[in-house]
């Protein structure tokens, strides 16, 4: 049976020294898509959109029978966002907001033709918060606008992954700091018929792709995959956190039966 791979990272807007060390581990991959958040129209992120764009050609990659697909939307108010590669060649990207829009670049998304089926992958990177009005209503508001996207929108074959800087209610510890809507934005997925892959293959542990400096753990990033979909596995890689360290959020992995 054929099986789709798709791994998300939160690459952190690297420099041009760690992007060259984040390159050489995702080529190593195998991997048909990889969903990259915290990315920034910046010196290191044209790096590594460049030299995918280029594998084959450039002089470390030459003569490569892989090609890669790069759809990287740049924001022009200098905001976050995300990166899609794939060795897969995209039938259609797309964002939900407009090129002038502040949220432009965290919402990416494509079709792909993968054994006969069409598949949407939607890449999220959520913007963080701290306690003030501006950061907070800017989540909120991102989260608003995605989630009557969702809502209004067929969603077979569908995967949303991504940094979500959020937690479900159940998560292990519990932070007090979240608010009610944050967690409503994770219940809204969920009640519209995805299903986190990471707890369906996991259930009852505990495990976190990114830990902050007093060792507390959070599962910000997530793959989220409509029921048409049948998921086969979804782990943490926690190499890029912790061995390689070329950055600080563990890569998520996910494989589908197709």
């Amino acid at each position: 049976m054929p099986v789709l791979k798709v791994l998300t990272l939160n690459i952190g807007n690297p420099s041009l020294e760690r992007a060259h060390k984040q390159v050489k581990w995702l080529e190593q991959r195998d991997e048909d898509v990889f969903v990259l958040t915290e990315t920034k129209n910046s010196e290191g992120c044209h790096f590594i959109e460049d030299y995918f764009n280029n594998y084959g050609y450039n002089l470390l990659s030459f003569n490569s029978s892989i090609q890669y697909y790069v759809y990287f939307p740049q924001s022009t108010t200098n905001d976050l966002g995300v990166m899609i590669i794939s060795k897969i060649p995209f039938m259609r990207t797309y964002s939900i907001f407009r090129k002038d829009d502040k949220y432009y670049s965290r919402f990416a998304a494509c079709e792909i033709n993968y054994e006969s089926q069409v598949i949407n992958i939607i890449g999220l990177y959520v913007p963080s918060r701290d306690s003030s009005i501006e950061k907070i209503t800017r989540k909120k508001d991102f989260c608003i606008a995605v989630a009557n996207y969702l809502k209004n929108t067929p969603h077979n074959n569908q995967i949303i992954c991504g940094d979500f800087n959020i937690l479900s209610k159940n998560h292990i510890p519990h932070y007090s700091n979240f608010l009610n809507w944050e967690y409503r934005f994770y219940d809204l997925i969920i009640e519209l018929g995805y299903i986190d892959s990471y707890t369906y293959c996991n259930e009852n542990i505990n495990d976190y792709s990114w830990v902050g400096r007093t060792n507390d753990g959070y599962r910000y990033d997530y793959f989220f995959v409509s029921n048409s979909l049948k998921i086969k596995q979804c782990y943490f890689i926690h190499e890029t956190r912790e061995a390689t360290r070329i950055t600080d959020h563990s890569a998520v992995f996910l494989s589908l039966n197709i």
